[in-house]
């Protein structure tokens, strides 16, 4: 800072001078506070960011730990839902990181009925080499018939029974097509629903599976709270409705 009483005044433009020298020293002085303060906040505030960092990767760390922890069970097959089998197990495999040969030993103990004695004679006269073949041939040998189209069925699919029924037939079917965009899938589950739920459920233009469903299952419970309402006030109707009889005379 400038201290006037140290410094020799001859004239008043010296003064002048001294007066606007010393300002701009006091200007020079608060800017330099302040930018030294706003650094002080910054690294402060870098400071709380990288603590919040460091504990959320902690925390991310022990929650990932938490979860390899969770020990998950090998499914067995007894040569039904021969689909849903790979599936689960290749769940299982992608969980564990397992190697293919291993893969082949686990699945190999996890056989039930008729499918041990099938593993063996196949071991004994063509040993699987991969995961790979393996499903291939359990595809073939306890699959659907190689004659059977799925496409077409999943095409010509109509609700019989509840929506969840019929959703239950569609994503198994769903599952063995390939090459469906997701629009068209979506237009075949609503083409299957009966026709008043369909109806209504066009009308919102689902842009996904899920909503569609949602969507077939609200009006699916409006029309059977209707119907039951229906039904209640025709009783009701039938209970008190006046005797036609004419009285004996």
């Amino acid at each position: 800072m400038c201290n006037l009483s140290e410094v020799d005044i001859s004239s008043p433009s010296d003064s002048l001078n001294l007066h606007q020298l010393c300002h701009g020293s006091r200007r020079c002085w608060f800017f330099t506070n302040r930018t030294k303060r706003n650094l002080d906040e910054m690294k402060l505030f870098q400071a709380e960011i990288l603590e919040r960092m460091e504990r959320l990767e902690v925390d991310n760390a022990s929650k990932f730990d938490k979860v390899r922890n969770i020990k998950l069970e090998f499914p067995r097959f007894d040569g039904t839902n021969v689909h849903e089998w790979i599936f689960r197990a290749e769940q299982f495999f992608e969980y564990y990181d397992t190697p293919d040969l291993d893969r082949l030993t686990i699945a190999s103990v996890h056989l039930d009925k008729d499918v041990v004695p099938w593993y063996q004679m196949l071991q004994r006269s063509r040993p699987f080499t991969s995961w790979i073949e393996f499903t291939r041939a359990l595809e073939l040998d306890f699959g659907p018939s190689i004659y059977e189209c799925p496409r077409a069925t999943l095409f010509k699919l109509t609700q019989t029974g509840t929506v969840a029924e019929y959703y239950l037939q569609f994503t198994s079917l769903a599952n063995r097509v390939y090459g469906l965009s997701n629009d068209a899938l979506i237009d075949c589950f609503i083409s299957g629903l009966n026709a008043e739920i369909r109806r209504d459920v066009i009308v919102h233009t689902p842009i996904s599976i899920v909503k569609a469903v949602s969507l077939a299952k609200v009006y699916e419970e409006k029309y059977l709270s209707n119907q039951k309402l229906y039904k209640t006030n025709m009783n009701n109707y039938s209970t008190n409705k006046p005797n036609q009889n004419k009285p004996e005379n």
